[in-house]
């Protein structure tokens, strides 16, 4: 991992580090990378080729985890018709 994420030789911690952005996303992909590790036989756990999709999948949403912003919306600017989903604001 580059960037603000720690980088830690034993992979990536189990808890997410201080100033993670989105600390559930960071558990999930956590569990995702874990299964999703290189054997010695340069396939991964899954028995794909290493790195796997999965593998990849995991790196970018633990980059995406520590560095994203919470997302937030501005109701008051969708207007009266906008599509909220099923409960009133």
């Amino acid at each position: 991992m580059t960037d603000g994420v720690p980088n830690d030789p034993g992979g990536p911690p189990l808890d997410p580090p201080s100033g993670c952005a989105d600390p559930l996303l960071w558990r999930v992909a956590r569990a995702l990378h874990e299964a999703h590790r290189p054997r010695p036989d340069n396939f991964c756990e899954c028995k794909a080729f290493w790195p796997c999709p999965d593998a990849q999948l995991a790196e970018e949403a633990l980059q995406l985890a520590y560095d994203r912003p919470a997302p937030r919306v501005n109701r008051t600017t969708l207007g009266r018709n906008a599509n909220l989903g099923r409960w009133p604001a």
